[in-house]
C-alpha cells in the first residue's frame, strides 16, 4: 500500500508540472509577442550558448510588464517571499544546502557553485527573489531580486508539501532556440535533487517522452 501512494503522488505531481509548464509556456511566449516578436530578455541561446540579457531591469522591463499581464497571478512579493505571505518560513532547501547534503562532491564543486549560484541559495530563494503566486496556488521563484523570472524554480503544487527539490520543485529557464523561445532545463540546480525525486532535466524529458 504505502508503495501505491507513492506512485500516485508522483503521478498528481508529474501531472501538476505539465500544468503549470504549459502554463509558462504559453504566458512568456504571449509575451515575446506582446513586446514585438523578439526579446533579449532570455537566459541563453542553447545554440551559441551566448547569454542573453536576462539580468538587466530596464531590458526586461516591458517584458516584465508583458509575463505579468499574460500570468494568472494572485500575489507577486517582491523580496521576504515568506514575510509577505508567498511562502512559508524556510520552505525549501537552496542549492548550497542540497550540495553541501551530498558527500559526492568535491570542496572545488561546491565553492564553484557557491560562487556561480548564489541566486539558488537558501537565504535567496526563501527571503530575497522576487516569488509569483499564480491563482492555483503554483508558485515561480525567480533567479534574481526583483525581475521577471527568467532562470527559475518552480514549485507545482506551491505551499503545499512535500517542498522538495526533484519532487514539487524544479528548475527552468526561459531560453533562445534559434529563433524560438523555449522553457529548458539549464543553468544551475537542473541535476539537482532530494532523496526520492528526480532531477529537473529528467523530469522534463519525461514530460516530451
Amino acid at each position: 500500500m504505502p508503495a501505491l501512494v507513492s506512485h500516485h503522488k508522483k503521478i498528481v505531481l508529474k501531472n501538476q508540472y505539465k500544468k503549470l509548464y504549459s502554463t509558462l509556456y504559453q504566458a512568456y511566449n504571449k509575451s515575446v509577442y506582446d513586446v514585438g516578436g523578439i526579446t533579449d530578455c532570455y537566459h541563453i541561446d542553447v545554440t551559441t550558448r551566448v547569454q542573453g540579457k536576462w539580468n538587466d531591469k530596464n531590458i526586461c522591463k516591458d517584458f516584465r510588464e508583458a509575463v505579468e499581464r499574460n500570468l494568472r497571478i494572485s500575489k507577486i512579493c517582491t523580496s521576504n517571499g515568506a514575510d509577505n505571505g508567498c511562502l512559508q518560513q524556510d520552505q525549501y532547501k537552496g542549492l548550497d544546502t542540497l550540495i553541501t547534503d551530498n558527500p559526492d562532491y568535491t570542496e572545488d564543486e561546491l565553492e564553484n557553485n557557491n560562487k556561480n549560484c548564489g541566486g539558488l541559495n537558501k537565504n535567496t530563494v526563501n527571503n530575497r527573489n522576487l516569488v509569483y503566486v499564480l491563482n492555483d496556488g503554483s508558485l515561480v521563484i525567480s533567479y534574481t531580486v526583483d525581475n521577471v523570472p527568467i532562470s527559475m524554480l518552480i514549485d507545482v503544487n506551491g505551499q503545499k508539501g512535500p517542498n522538495k527539490w526533484g519532487h514539487d520543485l524544479f528548475k527552468l529557464a526561459f531560453s533562445k532556440e534559434g529563433n524560438n523561445y523555449k522553457l529548458l532545463p539549464e543553468g544551475c540546480g537542473v541535476d539537482s535533487y532530494e532523496k526520492g525525486g528526480i532531477s529537473s532535466r529528467e523530469m522534463w524529458r519525461e514530460m516530451h517522452n
